[in-house]
């Protein structure tokens, strides 16, 4: 093996996408109603009163509002709605009282209950990265929000910015909902680093695991979403089949760490003559009451027993409670496929920093401002469907520009605004 150190419409008229077709061929939505009804219904059409768009459109709607965090709760939502509001979200008009009808708790529980995730997190993904959304509240908290959100993004352009996408995939136990034979509900993300958007979920059965729903996981994702990204995981998924399908099939690019649930690379990576490596990246950051100082030697390698591995990364991690001496400190390793030329060590430095976007983002997001954890519910498909409709809700405020995720809720507790939010016209 030889080592070296690294260089430098109308909702109506839309067209369904199924399982099989592919996200360039659709129409990309502009509003929520639009992009919700591509998700294809499984329900018998006989009796069906109000479109699947129209109860999927009312759950993110009703979570974006601060308060509403189950589905008892999105009912009680819905029923206060005013006539303009059910409206705007397409529930149907009953000529005999000439009112437009809500839809009760449990046709949303039965709704909800058959919705396939994935393809209701797809369905969102197209439309979100269309544009920037905007929003106005007569107080001006969504401008102040958007000034606080623009100097964090500016502190982040202080670093050097990787030249490629990356998604960061992880599993998640839906903690509350449990299934009829006992066991725990877990969800598989895709997350976009820059912008923290789910851009794919799928449950986990019963009798399987993380591993064999990796490739299903991303085959949601188009080619051209994926192509030339780069796929960071935890060492779960530090497996060869995966890093053949990413760099084989999908020609992506993958990011893995490396634990001792891989001995053999664990042993190849750890002997490496790393003493001989000069730091490439350094980078020092406070926050959250803590200090952190990251040091990356990155070096090239050529023979390791993993499918295109081209470098491989060991950053040494120091902690520190700000107003303390004590540090503790962490060695990671993680291997990569791409070159030298391809990824600088500043680059995987940054990956590696960025793949914790969703824990530190999306999961802490879900389980503490909308209570992801607590939910007990348990129905079917209705615990994976909820969180995807909360990964909806939390990623359009953070597009209109709210940093802070639970004071954008606060701020649309007038339905109509949530709505002009979502874009629903």
């Amino acid at each position: 093996m030889l080592v070296s150190p690294s260089s430098v419409p109308s909702a109506l008229h839309l067209p369904q996408v199924g399982a099989g077709a592919s996200r360039s061929e659709a129409v990309v939505p502009s509003g929520l109603l639009d992009a919700l009804s591509q998700v294809p219904d499984p329900r018998n059409p006989r009796g069906v009163r109000f479109l699947l768009a129209t109860l999927l459109a009312v759950g993110v709607c009703a979570l974006t509002s601060a308060g509403h965090n189950s589905l008892t709760a999105i009912a009680e939502w819905v029923r206060r709605c005013d006539q303009n509001v059910l409206a705007r979200l397409g529930c149907p008009f009953d000529p005999f009282t000439g009112r437009f009808k809500a839809p009760g708790e449990r046709t949303l529980r039965d709704a909800f209950a058959r919705v396939d995730p994935a393809l209701l997190t797809a369905a969102g993904f197209t439309r979100l990265p269309a544009r920037p959304i905007s929003a106005t509240t007569p107080d001006g908290t969504v401008e102040r929000e958007q000034r606080r959100a623009h100097r964090i993004a500016q502190h982040e352009t202080d670093r050097p910015q990787p030249r490629r996408a990356a998604f960061a995939v992880d599993g998640k136990c839906l903690r509350g909902a449990v299934r009829a034979d006992g066991s725990r509900v877990f969800v598989l993300s895709a997350v976009r680093h820059h912008d923290a958007l789910t851009a794919a979920l799928r449950e986990i059965g019963a009798k399987t695991n993380e591993i064999p729903e990796f490739a299903p996981l991303l085959d949601t994702l188009d080619d051209q979403d994926l192509a030339g990204s780069v796929v960071t995981v935890d060492t779960l998924h530090a497996q060869t089949s995966h890093a053949r399908y990413l760099v084989e099939d999908r020609q992506a690019h993958y990011l893995l760490s490396v634990k001792n649930n891989q001995p053999t690379l664990a042993r190849q990576l750890t002997k490496l003559p790393w003493k001989q490596v000069p730091v490439l990246d350094q980078s020092r950051d406070r926050g959250h009451g803590r200090e952190e100082v990251r040091e990356a030697k990155v070096v090239s390698v050529d023979g390791l027993r993993f499918p295109h591995a081209h470098q491989v990364v060991r950053i040494h991690r120091k902690r520190r409670r700000i107003g303390t001496s004590k540090w503790q400190t962490e060695t990671v390793y993680a291997v990569t496929d791409l070159a030298t030329h391809q990824a600088s060590p500043a680059e995987i430095a940054a990956w590696v920093r960025g793949h914790w976007i969703i824990e530190n983002t999306v999961h802490w997001t879900k389980d503490v401002t909308f209570a992801e954890d607590a939910s007990q519910i348990r129905r079917h498909r209705t615990p994976a469907v909820m969180s995807a409709l909360r990964d909806l809700a939390r990623a359009t405020l953070r597009r209109s520009g709210w940093a802070n995720i639970a004071s954008g809720r606060r701020a649309h507790t007038h339905p109509a605004a949530t709505l002009t939010l979502h874009g629903i016209p």
